[in-house]
């Protein structure tokens, strides 16, 4: 009797760990949708927030590959837009999941609130030769992104993130880096709200 009690007690565990239930202590698992994920929560973020503040993604200082003085320029023309875009498309994405009771751009954090922020840290406009005469990935255009999801009430980091977007237009496309990066900033918006989502 005991051993038969003992064997359901164990097979009940297992399928609790393999259905990603997670116990008191242990962390949430990494949703792997971005290049790298760090995550701190030991339940999901439906279960303390109802609130996510969308801060506007900064672009304080960035490195810039492959890039000269000319195209630097251009970057820097754009870059508001392309901050607009990550917050906008990530906004938009949320509320279409219906994830969180309010879902706002900057203000101050009240209640039960969560904050998402972060910035660009490199604009990297790739290198065509690189491309056609190396392959294999060389070359690619992308953005790079840093951030993080923060407590809104203790400052408390509960997930950090890294996401380099190069997608299939950063990889093989002949297309100037000033058309590729608004796709790649929309593109890193989506993959926000996934991560969120898998968090949420």
């Amino acid at each position: 009797m005991k051993s038969r009690l003992f064997t359901q007690m164990f097979a009940l565990t297992l399928g609790l760990i393999f259905s990603g239930i997670v116990f008191a202590g242990d962390t949430i698992s990494k949703p792997k949708v971005l290049s790298d994920e760090t995550i701190s929560l030991t339940e999901r973020l439906s279960a303390n927030y109802d609130k996510i503040i969308i801060n506007e993604f900064t672009a304080e200082k960035p490195e810039y590959n492959y890039v000269d003085d000319k195209e630097k320029a251009v970057i820097l023309k754009m870059t508001p837009n392309l901050l607009r875009t990550i917050t906008d498309t990530c906004e938009a994405e949320l509320k279409d999941k219906k994830l969180f009771k309010q879902i706002v751009k900057g203000g101050k954090p009240s209640g039960k609130t969560v904050i998402l922020e972060g910035d660009i840290v490199e604009f990297n406009a790739g290198s065509k030769a690189l491309k056609f005469f190396v392959g294999m990935g060389a070359g690619k255009v992308y953005l790079k992104i840093k951030g993080r999801l923060v407590d809104g009430q203790t400052g408390k980091v509960l997930a950090a993130f890294e996401e380099r977007e190069t997608g299939y237009l950063g990889s093989m496309t002949t297309m100037s880096f000033d058309d590729v990066y608004p796709i790649q900033a929309k593109n890193i918006g989506e993959s926000l709200a996934k991560f969120i989502e898998k968090l949420y």
